[in-house]
């Protein structure tokens, strides 16, 4: 429950996709809501809000931000890693690696299929 809670709160939209001036924790007003949660596949918590840096790039994926390309890069450097990330404006999407292609999907319903290999 206090995961669940946890992470339904670091999800949720905000201004600037930041955490509200009136959070709990001092030191979490006004920074960025930035970083990942990395579960085993048995839903352990690896690691929570960590910075994810110095993965090599998995793919192209036009018109998105370093948010989305760490999260690309994660899905392909983790052996069998579902990856969800969502973007300031709330869309969502899954990313895995699948048969050797990375996989990126909409979760509202529309997929957007394999995405080319990087250059």
């Amino acid at each position: 429950p206090r995961f669940a809670e946890a992470f339904r709160e670091f999800t949720r939209p905000s201004e600037g996709d930041r955490w509200p001036a009136s959070h709990a924790a001092p030191g979490a007003r006004g920074q960025p809501k930035d970083g990942a949660f990395l579960l085993s596949s048995c839903g352990y918590r690896v690691k929570c809000a960590a910075k994810l840096l110095g993965l090599p790039p998995a793919g192209r994926w036009e018109s998105v931000g370093t948010k989305h390309e760490a999260a690309l890069a994660c899905a392909a450097a983790v052996p069998g890693a579902v990856v969800l990330v969502r973007s300031e404006q709330g869309a969502v999407h899954l990313i895995q690696k699948i048969e050797g292609a990375m996989n990126v999907f909409a979760l509202d319903g529309f997929s957007t299929g394999a995405l080319p290999p990087p250059p």
